[in-house]
C-alpha cells in the first residue's frame, strides 16, 4: 500500500508539471507562428508588389516615352502634317499599351489617332482647363513631359495621359512653342495586364498613387475596394515622369486572432491529451516549413533579378545557359558572349555620388534592354558589368553589328537634373562554341577580349582570338615571376664607373639593377622595367634599389673604402610619391650614411608629368645635400627654361650623341652647345657612352667635366668595383 500511495502524487505532480510547461510551450509556440506567418506575408506581400510593379513600369514607361517620340518627329517635321497617322498607328503598333495618341498645337487637341470614338475630344483646350492648368504650363517651362490622371475623358472611361512639350527650332534663338504631343492610357486596360484585380478578389488591397507636379498632393489613380491594411508593402515605379507608388496589402487580423484562440485551445488540450499534444506540437514544424517551402517557390524568382535593374542577374545566367547551349547545341546554332563594363564608372559614383551611379545603371540597363531580339539575354554581372549572350546568331558580323549597337547607345547622352553625361564602354567578344561551351571559359575569353579592348584606347569591342591567351598568360607567369624575385630578393645591385675627363680619377658610380633570373640568368633592365611600370611594382622595385645602394656605400664606409659619389635612377612614380623624401631620411638615418654620396637621376619626362611637383622634391633633395642628375638629356622635350628653374647640379648627354662623335660634325656642335649652357648655369656635364679614347679627348677638349662608358669600364659587381683603383691609367 505505501508503494502505491507514493505513486499516485508522483503521477499528479509530474501531470502538473506537464500541463502548465506545455500551456506554456503553446502559448509561445503559437505567438511565434503568428510572428513568422506575419514576416512570410510581408516577404510574399514584397515579391507580388514588386512583379506587378515591374509590369506597370514596363507598360507606362514604354506607354509615356510614346509621348515623347511623338513630340520628337512633330519638331523634325517642324510642326505635323500628313504623316501623322502612319506615324502613330506604327508607333501604337510598335510601344503597345497606348489606347490614342494625340497633338495639341498651341494646346489644343486637334488630331487624334484612331479618331473613332474619339471625336467628342477635338477641340478640348489643354492649357485653358484650370484642372491642367498648373501642370502644362510647369511642363512648358521646364521642357520636360508631365501626366495627368486619373481623368474622365469627354469620349469616355477613364485614363491617365502622357503629354510632352513641342518646341521648334529646340535649342537655338528661335525656340517656339508649338503644342503637346499626347499619350492616352486606360486604366482599366493598364490593370488588366497586372494580376491585381485577381488578387483583390482573392482578399488583396492594392492601391497605385502619384504625386501632383505642380502641388506635390497624393492622386490615388486607382485602388481596391477594401481599403489597405495595416500590414502592407510598397514599391516605387521609376517612370519618364517621376516616381509613382504601388501599394499592396492583405488582412490577417482576424485569421491571427483564430490562429491565437485555437493555439490556446490547443495548449490547454494537450495538457490534458500528452500524446495529442505531442502529435499537435510535432506537426506545427511541418506546417511551417511547408509554408515557407512555398513562399520559397514564390521567392525564386526574385533571387533571379538584378534589384537595381531589373535586368536577370549572374545566377540566372549560370543556371539557365547550360539548358541554353544545350539546345542551341541540338538546333546547331551559333551563339555569343559580349562581355563589358561603363568605361571610367568609378569616376561618376567618386565624383557625382553613388544615387547617380545607380540611376545612369538603370537608364543603361533600359537601353541594353531596347536592343535585345528574342532569343537575346541581358544581364547585369555586378556594379557596373553586363553580359549580353547572343543566342541565335549566324556569324561574327552579327555580333560586331550587335556589338556596335551596345556602342552607340552607351554614347547617348544621358540627362538628370539638368545635368548630361556622356558615357563609353569597351566590348570583349566570345564566340560560342568556338571560344568555349562552359561559362567560365566563355567569361574568362570574353574578359580577356575586354581587356584588350581597353588596352586599345576603349570604346570598342574586340574579338577573342588564342592569340590573347597565350599572351595573357605569358604575362601574368611574368609578373608572377617578378613578384617571386622581389620576395626571393634575385636582384643584384651592379656600379659603372664615373671618371673625371681632366684628372682620370674614378669619383663615382652609377648604380643599376640585374634580375639573376633561375631560368633565364642575368636579365638587363630594358627586359623588365617595363614590366614592374605596367604591374606596380616599379615603387617596390625602386625602393630595393634605393636600399640597396645605400647599403653599399655604409659597408665601404665600414670597411674602410674612399667615399664615392653613387647615383641612383628614379622612376616617375618615385617622384609622385609624397613620402619619398621621409623614406630617404630614413634610409640615410639607419645605415648613417652622409646626404652628399649620394645622387639623383631623374630622365626629362618624368619631370614632365608634374614639373610643379618635380621641382618642390628635388629642390628638398638638394637642400638636403644629394646631387640632381638630369639623365639622358637631349632626348626628352624639356626646354632651357625649364631647365633654368629646376635646382640640377648635373646634365647626362645621352650615349647617342657621343657613340658617333668623331664622325659626325652635328653631335660635336649638339655636344659643345649642351656643355657650354650648362656651364653658363653652373652645372656640371657627365658624358655617357664613352667607348674610345678619340671620344675622351674630344669631350675633354670641350670642356665637359665627367664621363661614364665601356672605355673604362661596364657595370660590375659591388666586389668587381671595389678591387678597381680610384686613378684610370691611359695608354
Amino acid at each position: 500500500m505505501k508503494k502505491a500511495e507514493f505513486r499516485q502524487p508522483s503521477a499528479l505532480f509530474f501531470s502538473l508539471i506537464a500541463f502548465f510547461a506545455i500551456t506554456v510551450f503553446g502559448g509561445y509556440w503559437t505567438q511565434s507562428n503568428n510572428e513568422s506567418i506575419v514576416s512570410q506575408h510581408q516577404s510574399l506581400l514584397g515579391g507580388i508588389s514588386r512583379t506587378q510593379a515591374s509590369v506597370l513600369e514596363r507598360r507606362l514607361s514604354s506607354a509615356f516615352t510614346s509621348a515623347q517620340i511623338l513630340a520628337y518627329e512633330v519638331e523634325q517635321n517642324n510642326g505635323y502634317g500628313e504623316w501623322f497617322s502612319n506615324y502613330a498607328d506604327k508607333l501604337i503598333k510598335s510601344i503597345g499599351g497606348i489606347e490614342n495618341l494625340q497633338l495639341a498645337p498651341d494646346g489644343i487637341i486637334s488630331d487624334i489617332y484612331p479618331l473613332k470614338g474619339n471625336e467628342a475630344a477635338i477641340g478640348f483646350d489643354i492649357i485653358s482647363t484650370p484642372r491642367f492648368k498648373d501642370e502644362a504650363m510647369l511642363s512648358i517651362k521646364h521642357h520636360k513631359m508631365f501626366v495627368i490622371g486619373p481623368v474622365a475623358l469627354v469620349q469616355g472611361g477613364v485614363a491617365v495621359i502622357s503629354r510632352a512639350p513641342v518646341f521648334l527650332n529646340r535649342g537655338t534663338q528661335r525656340e517656339l512653342f508649338w503644342g503637346f504631343a499626347s499619350a492616352v492610357i486606360y486604366l482599366d486596360n493598364l490593370l488588366e495586364a497586372t494580376q491585381l484585380k485577381q488578387l483583390e478578389q482573392e482578399g488583396y488591397q492594392y492601391s497605385l498613387s502619384r504625386k501632383h507636379a505642380a502641388t506635390k498632393e497624393t492622386i490615388v489613380l486607382s485602388s481596391s475596394i477594401t481599403p489597405l491594411s495595416d500590414i502592407q508593402v510598397s514599391t516605387n515605379l521609376i517612370l519618364p515622369v517621376g516616381t509613382w507608388t504601388l501599394r499592396i496589402s492583405r488582412a490577417l487580423d482576424a485569421q491571427l486572432k483564430h490562429r491565437k484562440i485555437t493555439g490556446y485551445v490547443i495548449s490547454i488540450t494537450v495538457a490534458f491529451l500528452l500524446s495529442i499534444a505531442l502529435y499537435a506540437i510535432l506537426i506545427q514544424p511541418l506546417k511551417l516549413r511547408t509554408l515557407v517551402k512555398e513562399k520559397t517557390a514564390e521567392l525564386q524568382e526574385l533571387a533571379y533579378k538584378d534589384p537595381l535593374t531589373g535586368l536577370p542577374n549572374r545566377r540566372f545566367l549560370q543556371d539557365s545557359l547550360p539548358k541554353t547551349l544545350y539546345d542551341n547545341q541540338k538546333r546547331k546554332r551559333i551563339s555569343a558572349f559580349i562581355y563589358f563594363d561603363l568605361d571610367n564608372f568609378k569616376r561618376i559614383n567618386d565624383t557625382i555620388g553613388h544615387d547617380v551611379g545607380d540611376q545612369v545603371l538603370v537608364i543603361v540597363g533600359d537601353r541594353l534592354n531596347k536592343l535585345k531580339h528574342v532569343s537575346d539575354l541581358v544581364v547585369r554581372l555586378g556594379g557596373d558589368e553586363f553580359g549580353i549572350l547572343l543566342g541565335d546568331i549566324s556569324n561574327e558580323k552579327q555580333a560586331a553589328k550587335q556589338a556596335n549597337q551596345v556602342l552607340e547607345s552607351i554614347r547617348a547622352p544621358i540627362k538628370m537634373d539638368n545635368k548630361e553625361y556622356i558615357l563609353s564602354t569597351s566590348l570583349g567578344i566570345a564566340m560560342i562554341p568556338e571560344h568555349g561551351y562552359d561559362l567560365v571559359t566563355i567569361m574568362q575569353n570574353a574578359d580577356m577580349a575586354l581587356y584588350q579592348a581597353k588596352l586599345m584606347g576603349k570604346n570598342q569591342y574586340i574579338f577573342y582570338t588564342e592569340t590573347m591567351k597565350i599572351s595573357t598568360h605569358n604575362l601574368i607567369k611574368a609578373e608572377d615571376d617578378l613578384s617571386l624575385a622581389l620576395q626571393r630578393n634575385e636582384f643584384e645591385m651592379y656600379y659603372q664607373p664615373q671618371f673625371d675627363l681632366h684628372t682620370d680619377h674614378v669619383f663615382g658610380a652609377e648604380a643599376l639593377i640585374r634580375w639573376n633570373h633561375p631560368e633565364k640568368g642575368l636579365v638587363f633592365p630594358n627586359d623588365f622595367i617595363s614590366l614592374a611600370e605596367s604591374t606596380g611594382k616599379i615603387v617596390q622595385l625602386g625602393y630595393w634599389v634605393l636600399e640597396s645602394s645605400i647599403a653599399y656605400l655604409a659597408k665601404r664606409k665600414d670597411e674602410g673604402r674612399p667615399d664615392i659619389l653613387l647615383h641612383i635612377n628614379l622612376a616617375s612614380e618615385q617622384l609622385s610619391d609624397p613620402h619619398f623624401v621621409t623614406l630617404v631620411k630614413e634610409l640615410l638615418e639607419k645605415y648613417q650614411v652622409p646626404a652628399h654620396l649620394i645622387g639623383f637621376e631623374i630622365t626629362e619626362t618624368s619631370i614632365l608629368e608634374d614639373i610643379h611637383l618635380a621641382r618642390y622634391l628635388l629642390q628638398t633633395l638638394k637642400e638636403m645635400g644629394i646631387c640632381i642628375a638630369i639623365d639622358d638629356f637631349g632626348t626628352g622635350y624639356s626646354s632651357l627654361s625649364q631647365l633654368k628653374n629646376l635646382p640640377v647640379d648635373l646634365l647626362k648627354i645621352d650615349r647617342s650623341f657621343v657613340m658617333d662623335l668623331e664622325n659626325d660634325p652635328d653631335d660635336r656642335k649638339i655636344v659643345e652647345a649642351i656643355i657650354a649652357m650648362a656651364h653658363k648655369l653652373n652645372i656640371k656635364v657627365l658624358a655617357e657612352g664613352i667607348e674610345t679614347r678619340e671620344q675622351w679627348k674630344m669631350l675633354a677638349e670641350f670642356q665637359c667635366d665627367f664621363g661614364q662608358g665601356y672605355y673604362v669600364s661596364k657595370a660590375v659587381t659591388a666586389d668587381e668595383f671595389n678591387q678597381g683603383t680610384s686613378v684610370i691609367h691611359q695608354d
